[in-house]
């Protein structure tokens, strides 16, 4: 029997303590750092999650939809591929919130990434914070400040919010920005018009709608856009005041373009005749001329011969092309000036106007005929 720190202990008690401490001493070792390869890896897992701005369960983290793109992109803080993964993954899962988040954080940490940003703003307007799409749109726009979707997106945002002219301004842009106008859906110009209707103007309501249909009137000429446009003519009491049904001009070319005289509050300017422009779009100089109204808390983006430009939307009294005039006419101004359109070009005749009328063209002459009304 020996004294082990004061304590008497027997010969067999004495080897197994000495035994145990052995197996400690040889054991303790490994599991320390197995325990400490443990906590790295999870810590490391919390530190992407707290990058992104999202916070989950620990039973939702360890699934294997959601810990596999995670753990990618502990490895690779930009996967692009690995964002879009943990996002649908959170999505299935149930938090959009966090899904938004984590693609608009992606993008910002890894300068820039549309399709995160595309993806947030959509999940934010499913779950009807606008002011959150809006933000996250704007974003959109300044990463692509020439493509369409950031406007659009943006457009739904301000629309649901109930804010009608900045819906308008957006859609407008939208539609300008689009590649395609012959591909463009209805959605925009459908868009314009309810926000129109918000705000009063059910002529300028028929107008989106009218230039929708001017642009492939076999396809778009519907009973339910004559429906739209019948419901709207009679709550605002829309005419055209004309003195014949069809005016006949020769043509007039500039380079590649068609240009026409037009009358606006009176002035005659030289406009470029544009059926891919949605307004009738004047120079700064011209407007003021003719003493067009401005909106000044306006903007939008239009195409030009010298690429996209800003302006603000307003309105004339009155437009005139021979005996064709219509009456209180959604416009552009530019806020470039004279060369937005070419030199001695005031600006476009586009569809706010053309849209009321049945347009052909040949090789002299081009044709305006008053268009049924619905």
């Amino acid at each position: 029997m020996r004294i082990l720190g004061g304590v008497r202990m027997r010969r067999n008690d004495c080897k197994a303590a000495l035994a145990l401490l052995l197996l400690f001493c040889w054991a303790a070792p490994g599991h320390v750092n197995a325990q400490s390869r443990v906590e790295t890896a999870e810590d490391r897992l919390a530190a992407v999650m707290e990058r992104l701005s999202v916070k989950l369960p620990l039973l939702v983290t360890m699934r294997q939809n959601v810990r596999k793109p995670l753990d990618e992109l502990v490895r690779e803080p930009c996967d692009r591929t690995a964002i879009a993964d943990l996002g649908q993954a959170l999505l299935k899962e149930g938090y959009r919130r966090e899904a938004a988040n984590a693609h608009v954080r992606f993008s910002e940490i890894c300068k820039g990434h549309t399709l995160s940003l595309q993806t947030a703003a959509n999940i934010l307007l499913d779950l009807s914070d606008y002011a959150a799409a809006v933000t996250v749109a704007t974003q959109l726009i300044a990463l692509v400040p020439y493509g369409d979707n950031g406007y659009y997106l943006r457009a739904v945002a301000h629309d649901r919010a109930g804010e009608p002219q900045k819906a308008i301004d957006d859609y407008v842009t939208a539609i300008e920005l689009f590649g395609s106008r012959e591909k463009i859906s209805s959605v925009s110009y459908l868009g314009i018009a309810r926000n129109h209707e918000k705000l009063g103007q059910f002529c300028d309501a028929i107008l989106a709608i009218e230039s929708w249909v001017a642009l492939n009137p076999v396809r778009n000429d519907t009973s339910q856009t004559r429906a739209i446009i019948a419901t709207y003519r009679s709550k605002g009491g829309c005419t055209i005041l004309d003195k014949s049904n069809e005016v006949v001009i020769p043509i007039t070319r500039r380079g590649d373009v068609v240009t026409l005289s037009v009358v606006i509050n009176g002035v005659t300017g030289i406009l470029i005749l544009d059926t891919g422009a949605t307004y009738v779009a004047l120079t700064g100089d011209f407007a003021q001329k003719a003493k067009a109204q401005v909106d000044q808390n306006s903007i939008i983006k239009m195409r030009t011969a010298n690429g996209i430009a800003d302006g603000k939307r307003g309105r004339a009294n009155s437009i005139r092309v021979r005996s064709l005039e219509t009456k209180d006419v959604p416009i552009v101004v530019m806020a470039t000036e004279k060369l937005s359109f070419g030199p001695r070009v005031d600006g476009l005749l586009g569809m706010s106007f053309l849209s009321r009328f049945n347009l052909s063209m040949d090789s002299t002459n081009v044709r305006l005929r008053k268009r049924a009304a619905h």
